[in-house]
């Protein structure tokens, strides 16, 4: 058996956002697929370890569960 993304964050925040989801891939590194919102679909993959979802036209961090958030900050 192969080791799988947790998912639950990403679940929460699709939840949230009444979305629906088709995943296509889903390893420890990524998941990725479509997901249906009111516009229409769009094709997504998610960071499961920075936990980012990546959309063609932005990223989105969310918390361990699902709330966006705002990008962490580098300071030097």
């Amino acid at each position: 058996m192969s080791a799988r993304a947790n998912v639950k964050p990403l679940t929460h925040w699709l939840i949230y956002r009444h979305y629906s989801v088709r995943f296509s891939e889903r390893t420890v590194n990524r998941v990725s697929g479509i997901v249906t919102t009111p516009d229409g679909p769009l094709n997504f993959w998610y960071d499961p370890i920075a936990l980012v979802v990546h959309l063609p036209t932005q990223s989105i961090h969310i918390n361990e569960y699902g709330w966006e958030i705002d990008p962490p900050t580098t300071e030097s």
